[in-house]
């Protein structure tokens, strides 16, 4: 007797390419913002080799020291000398399964394939919101990195734990500009601005969102002080005594170099992007499906390097790994990381 399975409704190879082309708004506004950016082809070319790090080696700045003064004497000149390090950038790997009783969906809707269904239309959207959440995280980790070992120097602090927060501790175009001369001479570099859901309210309420429809695009871009703004009830809340305190990030140009693949080998069920089995014995034997999916990613900070200080398993980093200080250190002048954060009450 012929049993429908979740191969009936998803073909892999066809649903693999899909979840890459059908990219969320989010995802769109980000690449759009540039501060995704593709690493140049010597990172990118090691992104899908062996191990779990790139080693990326570079050349530091020249001295900003004053040059010598040439005179009729016969001191001879002291020559400088332009120095190299590395930094080290993690490859993410990951896996996500979904599972569904075929009876599940028969007592649910009268369907065995209606729960995978569901699955399987926002798969691509949980993807997004992992790579939403590796942006927040990854930023996170850098400001920590900067409070505990350069005294804050990325961050501008308009929060007080107050009951009745006034309109100079919310945010504002004068707070924004301050986050942004953070970054000295560079701040004009930061294009676009993340924050909680609840102070883009305050924008909102203050009538400070202009929407921007670009010609190709099917939805509005929101910006605030010209840059593109990305909102999300995920972005940093610290419970404060009276008040909570709300994180926004300032991203510049090139803030993460970024590699987005999904896995192609075959396999006999479709390929290493998406695989689907059916164990027909569970259930006592009314039988369950599965999809697995898997994304590789490198999404690194722009003048930062990993440094593993703190991980659980040496395989890949969670989500609060990457928020952790100590698993950050700082390679590049302040001004070359393109990433700011704003405190502020709501």
């Amino acid at each position: 007797m012929a049993s429908s399975t979740i191969a009936d409704i998803i073909e892999p190879r066809v649903f693999t390419p899909y979840m890459q082309e059908n990219r969320p708004e989010k995802l769109v506004m980000m690449e759009r913002s540039g501060i995704l950016s593709a690493p140049d082809e010597a990172l990118a070319s090691r992104f899908m080799s062996g191990g779990r790090k790139i080693e990326v080696p570079y050349w530091n700045d020249l001295d900003r020291n004053e040059p010598s003064i040439i005179n009729d004497g016969d001191t001879a000149i002291t020559p400088e000398k332009i120095t190299a390090d590395d930094l080290i950038a993690y490859k993410h790997r990951m896996a996500k399964a979904w599972a569904s009783k075929s009876i599940t969906g028969m007592v649910a809707t009268g369907d065995a394939r209606s729960p995978m269904e569901q699955v399987a239309s926002r798969v691509n959207s949980y993807w997004s919101w992992v790579k939403e959440m590796h942006i927040m995280n990854i930023a996170t980790g850098v400001i920590a990195d900067s409070v505990a070992n350069h005294s804050g120097d990325m961050v501008f602090d308009v929060y007080q734990d107050v009951a009745s927060p006034a309109a100079s501790n919310r945010i504002s175009s004068a707070a924004v500009n301050r986050a942004r001369l953070t970054m000295g001479d560079a701040m004009e570099n930061l294009r676009a601005i993340g924050m909680h859901t609840h102070v883009y309210a305050t924008l909102l309420d203050d009538e400070k969102i202009d929407f921007v429809q670009p010609s190709d695009l099917p939805f509005q871009i929101p910006t605030y002080m010209e840059m593109t703004v990305f909102y999300s009830d995920f972005f940093p809340v610290s419970t404060g005594t009276n008040s909570d305190k709300y994180t926004c990030f300032l991203y510049g140009a090139g803030a993460f170099k970024h590699i987005d693949e999904v896995p192609s080998e075959p396999t006999i069920y479709g390929n290493m992007g998406t695989e689907i089995t059916r164990d027909p014995n569970t259930g006592n034997g009314g039988g369950e499906d599965q999809l697995i999916t898997r994304r590789y990613e490198l999404l690194h900070p722009a003048g930062m390097s990993w440094t593993s200080a703190s991980m659980a398993d040496a395989n890949g980093a969670t989500f609060s790994e990457l928020a952790t200080a100590a698993n950050w250190t700082r390679k590049y002048m302040r001004k070359n990381i393109p990433i700011s954060a704003l405190e502020v009450n709501v």
